[in-house]
């Protein structure tokens, strides 16, 4: 049986940058991206490819299954509602 990662265990494309001390410039150049390209994924990675996926994969050196890919804000969103639910 496969088990999902909870949502409050995985990490933002920004975090993980973050953790790793890198700046957007870094980061896009290990990709082979565009900063701006970098920022749109920061903010909305939904449509991010399997390719890129994997590549974003190796260089913050974290599973897949522990990225969240997706709006910013939904990731938000599902921590804040999910923090609601523990306290009531």
């Amino acid at each position: 049986m496969e088990k999902i990662v909870p949502i409050y265990v995985k990490q933002t494309l920004k975090s993980l940058r973050v953790r790793l001390n890198l700046s957007q410039d870094e980061a896009a150049k290990h990709l082979g991206i565009s900063v701006m390209t970098l920022r749109k994924l920061e903010v909305d990675s939904s449509e991010i490819t399997f390719d890129m996926m994997k590549k974003v994969s190796e260089l913050y050196v974290c599973p897949l299954d522990y990225i969240f890919f997706g709006p910013h804000n939904a990731f938000s969103g599902n921590l804040m509602n999910r923090e609601l639910s523990c306290t009531s």
